[in-house]
């Protein structure tokens, strides 16, 4: 593994693996809210597909600097400029859960340099009126982000963190993907949330690129009908829907990952 930072700007970091970059097919995944940049299984996975695999920190995430955004837009400005430095001229883009809403948003800006997005057990797009309301208890998940959008990105992260600390197990709470999610005194998980229930800085109608969808029907933090509903409104896409799997699952990330190497 190779782990590197980037200085988007004077003392300003951005932390990122870059596997295997003798390979000039190139996959850039960014992962969801409680992610890590330390992919070793995946970039073996890739390996053998002769796949570089490029992970990026979200702001904030592991020894990433903590900055605060206005939107999503901002993000995706630092990683083009990441992806610029590496000379990366096309790529294709792994997005998993709240990471394909900043795949999206990358998208609108660069999609002629985007070959196509993957996007496994997704987040929906909660901002479109019709898609919130395939929530089931959409009155209180609208509630949810109004209430994320008062509270700071301390309190946010606070809120995260009490909620699921009680939910995940002992090993969960000893993975990089825990440790590096919580890191700048919960800011960066709290930024996460903010930014979704902030405007967006761009719309998914403005996405051009292919994307390919994977979502469970039981995954019971976003409904799939939520998700069919987004797959809809985007301009292209390509939705499978299977019915077991739950929102994260070894076995099925590693299939669609079968199905998105054929693709590259």
């Amino acid at each position: 593994m190779s782990i590197k930072r980037y200085e988007y700007e004077k003392n300003h970091f951005l932390e990122y693996s870059d596997y295997n970059s003798s390979f000039s097919k190139t996959l850039v995944m960014l992962y969801g809210t409680f992610g890590t940049i330390k992919q070793d299984e995946l970039a073996k996975f890739y390996k053998e597909k002769q796949t570089r695999l490029i992970v990026i920190s979200r702001v904030g995430y592991g020894n990433s600097t903590y900055k605060e955004l206005e939107n999503y837009l901002e993000y995706a400005n630092i990683v083009i400029k990441l992806i610029d430095s590496l000379d990366i001229d096309i790529f294709s883009l792994l997005g998993t859960s709240a990471g394909a809403l900043h795949c999206y948003c990358l998208d609108t800006l660069i999609s002629n340099r985007i070959n196509n997005i993957f996007v496994y057990s997704s987040m929906a797009a909660v901002n479109e009126e019709e898609v919130i309301k395939c929530y089931g208890n959409y009155e209180q998940i609208k509630r949810f982000y109004e209430f994320f959008a008062k509270q700071t990105n301390k309190q946010n992260g606070d809120f995260m963190f009490n909620f699921y600390n009680e939910i995940f197990d002992e090993e969960f709470k000893k993975s990089n993907r825990y440790k590096d999610t919580i890191a700048n005194d919960n800011k960066a998980l709290g930024q996460e949330v903010k930014l979704q229930s902030k405007p967006w800085g761009f719309s998914i109608r403005e996405v051009k690129t292919k994307v390919y969808l994977h979502h469970a029907k039981d995954d019971t933090e976003v409904p799939y009908q939520a998700v069919e509903q987004t797959a809809k409104i985007l301009k292209s896409s390509s939705l499978k829907l299977v019915e077991k799997g739950g929102h994260s699952n070894k076995t099925s990330f590693y299939e669609f990952n079968e199905f998105l190497s054929s693709k590259l």
